[in-house]
């Protein structure tokens, strides 16, 4: 699944949800973010916050909250999908989903 992040319109929106294991976070605009910026990963991590989707860690990685994965993901899932999500979340630890830290894709590196 990939979170797709807009730091202008302050929107976050679940694509891709097949895989109920893997996540990334995918910053879809502006064009030219880049986590070269201070200010623009300051950024990122304020529309996580803002938007209760998780927040960026120190190493440029995002932590998601298995409760934002559900309501972004309600209506595009089905049963099973929630039951491989909800064992998913029993592996975890320390609230991130999946038990690891969510990948951030900047348009840069796409």
């Amino acid at each position: 699944m990939r979170f797709l992040v807009d730091l202008d319109k302050v929107t976050v929106v679940l694509a891709d949800v097949a895989d109920a294991r893997k996540a990334s976070v995918v910053v879809a605009s502006p064009p030219n973010a880049t986590a070269a910026s201070d200010a623009t990963v300051h950024r990122l991590a304020d529309v996580l916050a803002a938007t209760n989707v998780g927040t960026l860690e120190a190493d440029g990685t995002a932590r998601l909250r298995a409760d934002a994965v559900l309501f972004h993901a309600a209506g595009q899932v089905d049963a099973d999908w929630e039951r491989r999500f909800a064992e998913a979340c029993e592996e975890r630890r320390g609230g991130a989903v999946l038990g690891a830290p969510a990948t951030v894709i900047w348009p840069s590196t796409r």
